[in-house]
């Protein structure tokens, strides 16, 4: 029976191939993309939802309706606007840590199902709008709620942080001094609270700025925006806000956010 011996390459030659190795390109990994998967799709309407450039923009079909609490919206400023003007929309943000952006637009209005979605690389501070789509579909500031988030550590946890935006036609909105918070309900509600505190160093809230405060609007139809008004907090940081709802017909529903004050 014949034996073979072992190739052995030589450590010199074997180190060479390692560095060749080394220096060839590598695939770059697929960039992600900004559509909703779970959006159902309104197939070959050239308005429907889908990829345009650098966003997913369009209408789409909504399954049953839900009594989920729904954050639409989150601003610093929001500037009223002319969609058939031409004119982009130029939104601004502050973001902590260095992970992308995720911005999110919808449709206010009732029985009106529109979104667009887009992803902004870490780093980037603003994104400009064409509102061709806008136009095209009526909705001016009123009818639209626009949110941005970010991946950042609170605590020992990974959440997804919003950062209030400034928007208007051309350069961003001004400062002010409270940020506009816009939530939707799929169901007609009896009244809504907030709680508000700033996040400690081990992610749990801190001492509360307000806790159960009643809006106290008294009427909160199904499906219809409710507009609140956050007062800036004095110290920059990750801020958890809890906000609760007593429903029409019993039960209640909550959500909670952790948002982004930067100065």
């Amino acid at each position: 029976m014949r034996c073979f011996r072992p190739f052995l390459i030589p450590p010199a030659l074997s180190l060479g191939l390692l560095c060749h190795a080394a220096s060839l390109p590598r695939p770059l990994p697929a960039p992600q993309s900004p559509c909703e998967p779970d959006l159902n799709r309104t197939g070959d309407d050239p308005y429907g939802y889908r990829l345009r450039g650098d966003r997913c923009e369009g209408i789409y079909i909504r399954d049953v309706a839900s009594t989920t609490l729904v954050v639409a919206s989150l601003t610093e400023s929001f500037e009223n606007f002319n969609p058939a003007s031409g004119r982009n929309l130029v939104m601004e943000w502050s973001a902590p840590g260095n992970a992308d952006v995720h911005l999110r637009a919808g449709a206010l209005r009732r029985k009106f199902y529109y979104r667009m979605d887009t992803i902004r690389p870490a780093g980037s501070t603003s994104y400009t709008w064409p509102p061709s789509l806008l136009a095209t579909f009526d909705l001016g500031r009123n009818e639209l709620g626009i949110v941005a988030w970010t991946s950042y550590p609170v605590g020992n946890t990974n959440r997804n942080v919003y950062v209030p935006l400034r928007i208007g036609q051309q350069a961003a909105a001004a400062q002010s001094r409270g940020y506009q918070l816009t939530l939707m309900a799929g169901a007609e509600l009896s009244e809504v609270y907030l709680s508000l505190a700033p996040v400690s160093s081990d992610g749990r809230p801190g001492p509360f700025i307000q806790r159960d405060q009643a809006l106290g609007y008294g009427y909160y139809p199904a499906e219809r925006s409710i507009n609140i008004t956050i007062p800036k907090p004095k110290a920059r940081g990750i801020y958890y806000l809890e906000i609760g709802a007593t429903l029409r017909v019993g039960g209640s529903a909550s959500t909670k956010v952790w948002f982004y004050h930067p100065r």
